[in-house]
């Protein structure tokens, strides 16, 4: 089943990346055990994908450290690459390759159009596969699989989150919240969001006064946010991407509405919304997967570490792919064999958690469906120029700044 390995060479193609990214040359020893990590590693989401498999590679490291998998008698595990190219076509042709492979499992495909497909190859072909950071309830819900298994929070509870820390936030704050609007962009990432953001407020009792859509090159926001500004709602809730989440805060501040913004990442975890901004930046708010500052034990440790190896720091993408990476150690220790079969069954019964799981929440586990029912989403603050995490409050690193003061006396 194991066979050694070619070197194999991907190129980082995405604007800004003018060299190339080289994987390293990686032979699989009779012993060692292939692990399948399928990510688009060239094309227009490269980056991405390479910062992803840089999470399964700190984990592959200190695992193999640790004395590999002890129930296999030390067995290494070896990162056996599937290059998506962001296409879910090559997705399902590079699945087939490293079912060939031999690999026991297989993670991946950050891109939920891609992890839909793929996994449903995967499922036909027996194999493991765990979905580390795409969201799509679908790639779970309502599709009877037996071998996909989702660490990652469903797209539905970004929403819902974002709900939530609105009902914590004002309650806490003296004057619980009763109303909301939703501005958005109006593909189907803004349109699906906005979508779940109904319904988890009409689920948690806040009133939604406007749903307000917008096409994502907008260049003028003058006529909204007046709209928003007349209408008074308690929060603000956006699905923007960078231009547009800038352009929506530079208005606001010009039309002095001083209601708190909660983005859904995007726009408003991208750094550049703070380097275009500057100190207009701060106080706003969004939802996101992970940061380095959660009160958690081994938090700093794992982020410490990820940074030296690989000079930038540990995102949620990232510490998503190294817990999901845990959870197949998990597997192979409880089951002691590299039999897709016995490991499937051993990965949907592993619980992952306490100061094991670094991700914001006690336990990764996984229900019949396949996802993970604990997961959820952690709301940031940008203060002083960074973004730090303020809900919920077990792991936050401070308190949440509600309301927000105005535009002048910021």
């Amino acid at each position: 089943m194991r066979k050694h390995l070619k070197r194999t060479v991907f190129a980082a193609t995405a604007l800004g990346f003018a060299t190339a990214f080289t994987l390293p040359q990686q032979a699989v020893a009779a012993d060692d055990i292939p692990v399948g990590i399928l990510l688009p590693l060239s094309g227009s989401v490269a980056p991405i994908g390479i910062n992803n498999r840089r999470g399964h590679e700190l984990a592959i490291e200190e695992i193999n450290a640790d004395g590999g998998i002890k129930s296999l008698g030390g067995a290494k595990l070896v990162m056996v690459d599937g290059d998506t190219q962001g296409n879910p076509n090559v997705g399902i042709s590079e699945v087939e390759k490293l079912a060939q492979r031999g690999v026991v499992a297989i993670m991946g495909a950050y891109q939920s159009g891609v992890t839909f497909p793929t996994t449903q190859m995967s499922e036909r072909l027996g194999v493991p596969f765990i979905d580390p950071v795409a969201i799509a309830d679908s790639i779970t819900e309502g599709r009877g699989f037996k071998y996909t298994f989702k660490v990652s929070p469903l797209a539905s509870w970004y929403a819902r989150d974002q709900i939530r820390f609105v009902i914590d936030a004002s309650t806490a704050a003296g004057s619980p919240a009763k109303s909301i609007v939703l501005l958005h962009e109006d593909t189907l990432f803004g349109t699906s969001t906005a979508e779940g953001q109904i319904a988890a407020a009409k689920e948690f009792g806040l009133e939604v006064l406007a749903d307000i859509s917008y096409g994502k090159d907008t260049p003028d926001m003058t006529s909204t946010v007046a709209q928003i500004k007349h209408l008074n709602p308690d929060a603000l809730l956006m699905v923007s991407y960078i231009n547009d989440a800038v352009l929506v805060t530079k208005t606001m501040k010009e039309l002095d509405v001083n209601i708190p913004i909660i983005g859904t990442s995007a726009g408003h975890i991208d750094p550049a919304y703070i380097s275009n901004l500057g100190a207009d930046a701060d106080l706003t708010l969004t939802v996101g997967e992970w940061n380095t500052d959660l009160s958690k034990t081994g938090v700093a440790e794992v982020a410490k570490r990820f940074e030296e190896k690989f000079g930038v720091p540990m995102n949620g993408h990232a510490a998503e792919t190294y817990m999901s990476t845990m959870v197949l150690r998990a597997a192979l220790e409880k089951t002691g064999s590299t039999d897709r079969d016995a490991l499937r069954d051993a990965i949907a019964e592993t619980e992952i958690c306490g100061d094991a799981n670094i991700l914001p929440y006690d336990c990764i586990r996984f229900g019949e469906s396949g996802q993970s029912p604990e997961a959820q989403l952690i709301v940031l603050q940008i203060i002083d120029g960074k973004h730090q995490t303020v809900w919920p409050a077990d792991v936050a690193a401070q308190s949440p700044v509600w309301p927000v003061p105005a535009w002048s006396d910021r």
